[in-house]
């Protein structure tokens, strides 16, 4: 059939070019270019590729880069690099040649005469590349998974570089080869954690299973992401394989329905606290009437019965308030849902030691409108909150005047209310969700003499 040399180059000559070179030094091979990345890709798993041609600069991304891509899939296929490669990151030119097959040629003609001799010899040596061979069915499953699905697919090398993605979702130009680290699309904070999560499913064979993160951007944008290991032929990890949804229309519903139970949850929780209060005061009148008065027992039997189902809506309210599935949670994430969904413009939210925690995503998101909201309404528009992790939880504090109740933690009552439109039943019900967890949560004063809530007990993940 022959040999088969494929070259990722911008511009159709550049292939024609080395087409005609190799005819002229009698070298015999097929040579097929490609101009983008998702091609590229293609035809290595489809087709059978005995050498690969890359530019150092004008092919679909900088040369060293499509070869850091190239390797984690194929590491025994022939690469010849062409071009002086000086401008591009030294992270990425170096390229390991005493175990990989790559050829550096500083000549950039694709005509040279050095340029020949090296796929020549790459011909040659007859290397067991996965790629010379036809492809296996799992290896054009995975591929037609990349090509067709809506989401972030990607695999990445044991450095933690994109060796695969797909392309619906991102640019593969912007990704094959660089870490997350490098990436500049996105908060910095968000590209340094992501890369730390890298090097931990590779570095501790350990799976992250369905963590929700904030990712910014134009509109208020949210994601949710599995990493597990990727293991070699011997069982060794060899890199990450993952996947990325984008779930902000779910989160957009999500907040809809949950100010819709919260509104019903309120009128529930205040209904209970009247209905209590007249029951105090029936009860109270009833100590009064004459033991023996006709009736007394059955009214009795009557309070304590009302007081009972007054006990279950409260209970219920705060409960359904609490879901039950525990997660992998950023710290950052529902605070920043929450903020974005204010409109506050005079106030900030500053995010300090972001850490992992595993909870409840709703509940903890149900916590953050408490508290955030409580910032609002008792410190102004111009409040700052500040949210920071520590050892063993994290605080929320913000710059207002402070907690008028003396001890702090009445706040936590229900029914107490710090202004004349509260219900009383919002850090209550703060409350419940941190002690449904096994949290402690205390009431104190800030270090700029605002308000407090210090959370304790938290099962906490390594940022």
């Amino acid at each position: 059939m022959g040999d088969r040399v494929l070259v990722a180059a911008a511009d159709d000559t550049d292939g024609t070019r080395l087409a005609d070179a190799l005819a002229a030094g009698d070298v015999s091979a097929s040579v097929t270019t490609v101009s983008a990345l998702e091609d590229l890709f293609e035809a290595l798993c489809f087709e059978t590729v005995d050498c690969l041609v890359v530019p150092t600069e004008g092919g679909p991304a900088p040369g060293p880069y499509v070869v850091r891509g190239v390797r984690a899939l194929y590491p025994r296929l022939p690469v010849v690099l062409v071009g002086d490669a000086d401008g591009v990151a030294d992270e990425a030119t170096a390229l390991r040649d005493d175990r990989e097959p790559t050829t550096t040629v500083r000549e950039g003609d694709f005509q040279a005469a050095e340029v020949v001799a090296a796929v020549a010899d790459a011909l040659a040596a007859e290397t067991d590349s996965a790629a010379s061979r036809p492809p296996s069915r799992p290896e054009t499953l995975l591929q037609s998974a990349v090509d067709g699905f809506p989401m972030h697919l990607y695999a990445k090398d044991e450095t933690a570089r994109h060796a695969l993605a797909t392309g619906a979702t991102v640019d593969l130009s912007d990704v094959i080869g660089r870490t997350d680290e490098v990436l500049t699309d996105g908060p910095p904070e968000r590209t340094r954690r992501s890369h730390a999560d890298d090097r931990r499913v590779i570095e501790g064979a350990d799976p992250l299973v369905g963590v929700e993160e904030y990712t910014a951007g134009d509109d208020d944008e949210y994601a949710v992401t599995t990493k597990v290991p990727w293991h070699g032929p011997d069982g060794e990890v060899i890199g990450l394989v993952g996947i990325t949804r984008d779930i902000s229309e779910r989160k957009r519903r999500e907040r809809e329905l949950r100010h819709r139970n919260e509104r019903l949850a309120k009128v529930a929780l205040v209904a209970a606290h009247e209905l209590r209060n007249e029951l105090q005061i029936a009860s109270g009148r009833l100590d009064a009437v004459p033991e023996g008065a006709p009736h007394v027992d059955t009214i009795r039997r009557s309070h304590r019965r009302l007081a009972s189902i007054t006990d279950d809506i409260v209970d219920l309210a705060s409960r359904e308030r609490v879901g039950a599935e525990v997660r992998t949670v950023w710290l950052s994430t529902p605070a920043r849902e929450v903020w974005e969904s204010y409109d506050a413009p005079g106030a900030e939210l500053v995010v300090e030691d972001d850490r992992r925690l595993r909870a409840d995503p709703e509940s903890v998101r149900i916590f953050f409108e408490i508290v955030l909201s409580n910032a609002l309404d008792h410190a102004g528009p111009d409040v700052t909150v500040t949210v920071r992790g520590t050892d063993d939880g994290f605080v929320v504090a913000d710059d207002g005047p402070g907690i008028e109740a003396d001890p702090p933690d009445r706040v936590f009552d229900a029914g107490f209310a710090g202004t004349e439109d509260g219900d009383g039943f919002g850090l209550y019900v703060a409350q419940r969700i941190a002690t449904d967890h096994g949290w402690e949560i205390r009431a104190e004063h800030s270090e700029a003499g605002g308000a407090r809530f210090t959370v304790a007990g938290v099962e906490a993940l390594d940022s």
